[in-house]
């Protein structure tokens, strides 16, 4: 029986596998069930990941630097002090991206019932851990500035539930640019 995934999308993923010149065993996931991997369980080290839009792929486990609490503190930071309601945090090493909806492609075309399916998640927003003994995180925001395109520094603290409070509540509105 192969492995199989379904992302939040509802679509199915199936782990594939395939021997390199080297013999060398890869893995990927596809949504073609033809020519799966028969395995009981992935590959000890490795997890299944899945991207914020619902790519489905097969990592090998690396260190988290950040740990639970610190997440807990920025999901429920954003519950409380932001208007988003739909937003996904993707923790990858020492940076937590925040993915909220880009709602401007629906303008009420699509039934609510099929939005799932077509919803796109970016990321605007990061905190990033730059020391972590003393816990210090950076918040930074994307910036569309012609030739700039990339991630700014707004603020550093060791007070992570701060750096949310501060910040959170600008995702979604007009004034998260004018920071």
């Amino acid at each position: 029986m192969p492995v199989a995934y379904e992302n939040f999308r509802g679509e199915t993923y199936f782990l594939h596998s395939k021997k390199t010149k080297k013999g060398n065993t890869t893995f990927h996931f596809s949504k073609q069930s033809k020519g799966a991997a028969d395995i009981e369980d992935i590959p000890k080290g490795f997890e299944i990941y899945e991207e914020p839009n619902g790519k489905v792929y097969l990592k090998k486990k690396i260190k988290q630097y950040i740990d639970a609490k610190e997440i807990e503190i920025i999901q429920n930071g954003i519950e409380k002090y932001s208007e988003i309601e739909d937003f996904k945090l993707d923790i990858k090493k020492d940076i937590v991206y925040i993915y909220t909806v880009d709602n401007s492609f629906a303008n009420g075309l699509i039934p609510k019932h099929l939005l799932n399916k077509y919803k796109q998640y970016d990321t605007q927003l990061r905190f990033v851990l730059i020391d972590e003994d003393e816990r210090i995180f950076e918040v930074e925001r994307f910036c569309y500035l012609g030739s700039v395109d990339d991630w700014i520094t707004l603020d550093r603290s060791t007070n992570l539930e701060k750096l949310v409070q501060d910040y959170t509540h600008h995702l979604g509105k007009e004034s998260f640019y004018l920071f």
